[in-house]
């Protein structure tokens, strides 16, 4: 009987172990599930919000059309503790910056993005994306 117990506690904990460590690779994504290396964009615009978040921080910016109107961007950046060791704070970020992005066209077809570099108003240039099998772009 004991040994009955003891057999379901290690099946159990094996299961539990299996299935965290599946959504973890579910949760997490790759570059080249969301983004097309094959359209790269670089567009300025004026920051309306910047979320420093894991796994991946967002910032959104409006860019001006050439008819005029204004499009909502959102861009993901790597996560807090890569965008700090590589100078980048979220009052770098705050709303109503002007900034320009490079990076690459979401596969959606909508206004995303993967913001591989940002360039600040002073002409401070940061390196924002960290997707290992992302390209790189200077």
């Amino acid at each position: 009987m004991a040994y009955q117990h003891w057999r379901t506690i290690a099946v159990t904990a094996l299961l539990l172990a299996v299935g965290g460590s599946a959504t973890q690779s579910v949760a997490h994504h790759a570059f080249a599930a969301e983004f097309d290396s094959a359209k790269p964009v670089a567009i300025q615009g004026v920051v309306t919000k910047a979320r420093f978040v894991n796994p991946h921080s967002w910032i959104y910016l409006d860019v001006k059309n050439k008819d005029g109107s204004v499009t909502n961007w959102g861009f993901e950046f790597g996560t807090p503790s890569s965008l700090r060791t590589n100078g980048l704070s979220k009052e770098d970020v705050s709303p109503g910056t002007n900034i320009r992005i490079a990076g690459y066209r979401a596969k959606n077809g909508g206004p995303f993005g993967y913001a591989a570099t940002i360039t600040l108003d002073s002409g401070r240039k940061v390196q924002t994306g960290s997707a290992p099998d992302a390209p790189t772009r200077r």
